[in-house]
């Protein structure tokens, strides 16, 4: 979930200026280098607080946070602060349809009318072009209305009525670009939820959470008193920040509603990509970049969009830093952004959470820059 698309995609895939030296890539020069940039990006108000985990085979090479989880109580962040964590959900939301299909549950080539028969245009949609958001699916998040109504609790089935009445549905035909649809992923937890009868939060749980030890990680209840909940903020420039805009975790859903930690989103990318989440056929097919009806691939039909390179496969984005390929999504959420990138090459895991968002603020610039540092490449001319 996100505030625009050009917000995620920017949060998902931004690339920034690095810092001016970099030492050899041994644990303790990485130690030194990540302190410094992540506190040279607080100093200059890019967040005030973040949290950043570097894992290397799939185990902890540095997990660390900086800065304030509450700028009001003027609280330290650590590592076991918990913050929301955006459209990083869109890949577990995936996971989940993807171990039903190999339970044989459903198919990814089922037709959105199976589940809600009553969406404009759902017999025209399949599951695989909303994961591969080819479906046209107008993007609820860019409707003023639904945003307007985001700190409204409702069901899911009710949020689904309420993007199915918005005055613009779809963008395009089924099939014919490629563009960012919360809808999409919002009505795809909503199909998990049909087909295993129970909320995606508890689905979610007994699949993913608990079976890896992703112990400070949920589907987000804002009106839960939670332990080491951290503050977000709206940032209208470096540094200018205002306490997040009041949102319904319900209004994100399988798009966007999981918090996390930097450390637990570590732990999940060793799961997944060292096969512990999806068969090797399943897995393959998540990293696999998306094709448009015409055969194309889908980065044939994306938008010209600054920071958007690459191709996407099912809630990753599908790129490459300097010959080392990387496996990716970001999140931005009121208050919060994240990113989560993998270089399966290298067998290196960057998490980085912030917990801010906006103009020059959140955590896309120093996840560049820290992601470097792991990589031992150079600054970025």
């Amino acid at each position: 979930m996100v505030i625009s698309r050009r917000l995620i995609l920017a949060a998902a895939l931004m690339s920034a200026t690095l810092p001016a030296q970099l030492g050899a890539a041994t644990p303790a020069a990485i130690d030194a280098e990540v302190d410094r940039v992540a506190n040279a990006a607080i100093a200059a108000g890019e967040a005030p607080g973040l949290q950043v985990a570097i894992f290397k085979d799939g185990k902890p090479l540095l997990v660390r946070s900086y800065g304030t989880a509450s700028l009001e109580l003027k609280t330290p962040l650590t590592n076991e602060g918990v913050l929301r964590i955006g459209s990083v959900t869109k890949q577990f939301t995936a996971a989940a349809l993807l171990q039903l299909r190999d339970e044989g549950r459903l198919s990814i080539d089922d037709r959105l009318s199976k589940y809600y028969p009553n969406y404009p245009r759902a017999a025209d949609i399949t599951i695989r072009q909303m994961l591969h958001h080819t479906s046209g699916l107008h993007n609820y998040t860019a409707d003023k209305q639904m945003m307007d109504e985001g700190s409204i609790t409702r069901t899911t089935d009710e949020w689904v009525g309420a993007f199915a009445r918005m005055p613009k549905t779809q963008d395009f035909e089924p099939g014919e670009k490629w563009d960012y649809s919360n809808t999409a992923y919002y009505l795809l937890g909503g199909i998990v939820e049909k087909v295993e009868g129970k909320s995606l939060a508890a689905v979610l749980k007994a699949r993913f959470f608990d079976p890896l030890g992703m112990t400070r990680t949920a589907m987000d209840d804002e009106g839960e008193i939670l332990p080491g909940r951290v503050a977000g903020y709206d940032a209208t420039g470096p540094g200018q920040f205002r306490n997040a805009r009041p949102l319904s975790l319900t209004f994100p859903g399988g798009g966007g509603s999981m918090r996390s930690t930097a450390s637990d989103l570590a732990r999940w990318n060793a799961a997944l990509f060292g096969g512990k989440v999806l068969k090797p056929a399943s897995f393959a097919e998540m990293t696999t970049p998306g094709k448009l009806a015409n055969g194309q691939p889908s980065s044939a039909g994306m938008p010209k969009v600054a920071g958007l390179r690459g191709e996407y496969g099912y809630a990753l984005f599908l790129s490459d830093v300097q010959g080392h390929p990387k496996v990716a999504h970001g999140g931005g959420i009121p208050g919060f952004n994240s990113s989560l990138s993998e270089f399966p090459k290298d067998r290196i895991t960057v998490a980085v959470i912030a917990n801010a968002i906006g103009k020059d603020a959140g955590a896309g610039k120093v996840a560049a820059r820290i992601e470097r540092i792991a990589l031992d490449l150079p600054p970025e001319k």
